[in-house]
């Protein structure tokens, strides 16, 4: 037992002085974007739009998908 607690603090403080040695998450010349974020109208998709649209109670669209013009 008195040889384990040394040996779980050498562990612990080896633990602790490797992230200085550790290689960055990214690249500084690599740019991360988030998601582009596509905007749709009543749950159509892009480019389109419901024909005569009404909710219900729910809250869920009902009517045709068209095109916009």
């Amino acid at each position: 037992m008195r040889v384990v607690i040394p040996l779980i603090a050498l562990a612990a403080l080896v633990a602790l002085a490797q992230p200085g040695r550790t290689a960055p998450v990214a690249p500084h010349g690599l740019v991360v974007a988030a998601p582009t974020i596509e905007l749709v109208r009543q749950r159509c998709g892009a480019g389109m739009k419901r024909e005569k649209a009404w909710r219900d109670k729910n809250g869920a669209w009902h009517g045709k998908c068209v095109p916009k013009r």
